[in-house]
């Protein structure tokens, strides 16, 4: 049997790497999400076209995106009976708000400028 002192450190850097994967989980977890979202919203072609208001369609995919991860990690946190809420609610907006970002890049550098033109 290994002494107590060793478990503890091992037993630490499986923590640290599960909480590693958690994140990396996470965030491509939120990009499918938000993609999905997006695809059923039909957000690129309103964003291309101009027609309603895409960046309002954007945030609220988003919104639901983060929603869905949230959910899912309160699901893992509860059945492992562990009290990491705050934590896993800011990976979870870090996750998004890397995908928040991106789309809202992509809205200003896509969207249509015939207004300029005129």
């Amino acid at each position: 049997m290994l002494p107590l002192r060793r478990q503890a450190g091992t037993r630490g850097c499986v923590v640290i790497g599960l909480l590693l994967v958690g994140v990396f989980l996470a965030v491509v977890f939120a990009y499918f999400c938000t993609e999905y979202v997006l695809g059923l919203l039909d957000a690129r072609r309103r964003v291309l076209i101009g027609e309603g208001y895409p960046l309002l369609v954007i945030v609220a995919a988003n919104v639901v995106s983060f929603a869905l991860v949230w959910m899912s990690a309160m699901v893992f946190i509860i059945a492992s009976g562990t009290t990491l809420y705050y934590p896993a609610t800011i990976v979870c907006l870090c996750a998004q708000a890397v995908w928040l970002s991106q789309h809202v890049w992509i809205y200003y550098r896509d969207r249509p400028r015939l207004r300029f033109e005129q």
